[in-house]
């Protein structure tokens, strides 16, 4: 239950309080609800947040146990939150630190700065609303109409950037942009801005629009690229080698078939060297048994009939 207090008393009562506690810590994300308990369990507990009476009747309600009930939190009940007996000055006051996590706020200083074909937008982080930022996200459009929001690429930006370029444009033409943070708890405020892009073109415009797209670029399809052509190479030259070495081996092989294809006609003119000359030769049906014998001219001549 509230009871009416006078401002400054109340006020530097709780000053002195803070001194003297402890303070504990609560988290919890915006839309749930939340339970702050008090030590003393009584009906007759107080609570007050940031040195005056909490009054938030709609969604705050002091239970029978002396905790207080907070419905359906919002970022304005972030704070610190105190509990003691009514009418008690001598009680330590249970001291409760409250942080309700959202998603990101609005960034900073957002601004556009634009050239002719392209333009740059630039932010600051102004907090991660409780949880980490995820990524940012960025879109433009023809300013001054409906047309649907053009996603500037990449679509999730990384939470360390501050700066995307925006590639595309019209020279001397109005857009509009608007990017915004996101953390688990959903995308953040958006931010919009209109500008102008310029009328005329610079070297220096002209050769980033040239690279555009050059952070995209995958560099793992470069290196499998490189790879099979080094392969292919280095397969061209084993072949190379290959062939280069049969062709010195021919020769030698063709030297060794000549040697062959000569000493089959001597074997055939000089059938003796195939026999042994100490093996006895069987009579023929003239009851010849010598061998022929063979004349300096290779006429032969043939044994004695007997």
């Amino acid at each position: 239950m509230y009871i009416e207090r006078e401002p400054i008393l109340y006020l530097l009562l709780f000053l002195i309080s803070i001194k003297c506690a402890e303070i504990k810590q609560y988290y919890v994300d915006r839309g749930k609800n939340l339970t702050l308990r008090c030590p003393y369990y009584q009906s007759d507990v107080m609570w007050v947040r940031e040195g005056r009476e909490d009054r938030q009747s709609n969604r705050s309600t002091v239970l029978t146990n002396g905790s207080l009930f907070l419905k359906t939190v919002d970022k304005d009940d972030s704070g610190l939150y105190s509990c003691s007996r009514e009418n008690v000055v001598t009680d330590e006051k249970t001291l409760i630190n409250v942080t309700v996590r959202t998603p990101p706020p609005a960034l900073a200083n957002v601004k556009v700065v634009p050239s002719t074909i392209l333009a740059v937008i630039v932010w600051e982080v102004n907090g991660t609303g409780g949880y980490p930022i995820m990524n940012f996200t960025a879109q433009f459009r023809l300013a001054d109409t409906d047309n649907k929001w053009i996603p500037i690429p990449p679509n999730h930006i990384t939470p360390s950037s501050r700066q995307i370029d925006v590639y595309g444009l019209q020279p001397n033409t109005s857009y509009e942009f608007k990017v915004w943070a996101t953390n688990q708890l959903g995308r953040g405020e958006v931010t919009q801005i209109v500008s102008t892009t310029k009328g005329y073109y610079s070297e220096e415009e002209l050769a980033r629009q040239l690279l555009a797209g050059a952070d995209e670029f995958d560099t793992r399809a470069w290196a499998v690229a490189v790879g099979i052509v080094m392969g292919t190479l280095i397969l061209l030259g084993l072949g190379t080698c290959f062939l280069l070495y049969q062709e010195c081996r021919m020769p030698s092989v063709v030297a060794e078939e000549q040697e062959i294809i000569e000493l089959v006609p001597n074997i055939i003119l000089n059938p003796v060297f195939d026999g042994n000359p100490n093996e006895p030769i069987q009579a023929d049906e003239n009851c010849n048994s010598e061998n022929p014998i063979r004349l300096n001219n290779n006429t032969v001549v043939q044994p004695r009939h007997t």
